[in-house]
């Protein structure tokens, strides 16, 4: 299990970040992982990295902080401090996110707080987006296992049974797991170069939880996969299964229906709907977690929007594991999905030169959330209508249509 580790720390520095000698590197994740992160910094050595810090959040401090101090003492107490973000963009890190999921752990925090706290950290950082928006950092997110996110999925702390599924899903066990991923974004990349060529004016969405939702593509969109479109050419997530675009952000009407659950800030969101209409959330409903999904869509002005469609299989292998895994990583890589808020500027041609303002005006959303939520189900079916009016089904009971 140790080597098992160490190899996978070592791909994400290596196989994921791409890191040479010379690089700095910048990791993120919870002291609970500590171990974890000590492996990382030991490889990223190895290849001459020698500049390496870390920002190390303690969830529990944080949620001391959330029951028992003020808006204002919360956002004032160091240990919510997130400039360092835009520090570390602007001196040329690398960015290491490592997810950790803590299923339900905020449930009793006042819901509005917590959104009102993410909004003013998400603006806070917004140097940092930029440089990650404009590919002009490398950056990768990667999943690392802990005691509270194995007992939530299998009753148990035990770690191991969660690691052996992340090893397996990111082809760590494979003789060389950065040959395995190169072949599989081969494919990737194959599908996006295709759904480009076919010149799409919208897609439409139906499946049986009563998605029936037109999303409109700017004229030069570009469909890309994860190693694509950041001008760095790393993986930004791990794993992946999807090609995306960023959608006309005035172009998307009808509803959709949550497929899965969203965990935002560890706090559930359960079946929920969207209805839009010229691009706008105009209602919304949720069995569980209706405050969060409000936090989540009257966070901006672009958070009433889309910034994203993904393609995914439902027959994907994080998939065929039947594991809700709570951690968007793995759920939005088990489903077609959808995300509101921030879009892509590398999803449209000249984008990454683009402005902001240009962005907008061709048709991208720009927020400072971007949440992805997953709609696709096993009878699910998305019709491409095309620049010159003909029409092609690209998925077919959840599954790309391969050509």
């Amino acid at each position: 299990m140790n080597d098992l580790k160490r190899k996978y720390a070592r791909f994400l520095v290596q196989g994921c970040l791409h890191l040479k000698e010379g690089d700095k590197l910048f990791i993120i994740g919870y002291n609970l992982i500590e171990d974890f992160i000590k492996l990382v910094k030991e490889e990223a050595q190895k290849l001459g990295v020698t500049d390496v810090k870390t920002l190390i959040n303690d969830p529990f401090k944080q949620k001391e902080l959330y029951l028992s101090k003020s808006y204002e003492e919360i956002i004032s107490n160091p240990i919510m401090d997130r400039t360092m973000y835009n520090t570390m963009a602007r001196e040329g890190y690398a960015f290491l996110s490592l997810s950790s999921t803590l299923p339900g752990f905020y449930e009793d925090v006042d819901a509005e707080l917590l959104s009102k706290v993410s909004h003013y950290q998400l603006k806070s950082i917004s140097e940092y987006k930029e440089y990650q928006l404009k590919g002009l950092i490398k950056w990768n997110i990667s999943a690392v296992p802990n005691k509270i996110w194995a007992k939530d999925l299998f009753g148990s702390k035990d770690e191991d049974k969660l690691w052996d599924l992340i090893f397996d899903i990111c082809l760590i066990r494979e003789d060389d797991p950065v040959l395995a991923w190169n072949k599989k974004l081969s494919k990737l990349k194959k599908r996006a170069e295709y759904l480009n060529e076919l010149k799409i004016d919208h897609l439409v969405y139906h499946n049986s939880l009563g998605t029936d939702v037109s999303i409109g593509l700017p004229k030069n969109y570009l469909f890309c996969s994860a190693d694509e479109g950041t001008g760095k050419g790393n993986i930004v997530n791990m794993p992946t299964e999807e090609v995306f675009t960023s959608p006309d952000r005035l172009r998307v009407n009808g509803r959709v229906y949550s497929s899965k659950v969203l965990l935002h800030n560890s706090n559930i969101i359960e079946d929920f709907w969207l209805e839009f209409r010229d691009g706008k959330i105009v209602d919304y409903d949720a069995k569980k977690g209706k405050e969060i999904l409000k936090g989540i869509i009257e966070s901006d002005e672009g958070s009433h929007f889309l910034g994203e469609v993904a393609i995914v299989d439902y027959t994907s292998p994080i998939s065929l594991t039947n594991i809700l895994f709570k951690n968007t990583l793995f759920d939005e890589n088990a489903s077609c999905h959808l995300a509101i808020g921030e879009a892509f500027p590398e999803c449209i041609e000249g984008g990454l030169d683009k402005s902001r303002e240009e962005l907008l005006e061709l048709g991208l959303n720009m927020s400072h959330e971007h949440v992805d939520f997953f709609i696709g189900t096993e009878d699910l079916e998305i019709k491409a209508v095309l620049q010159n009016g003909c029409e092609t089904v690209i998925m077919k009971d959840g599954n790309f249509v391969e050509v």
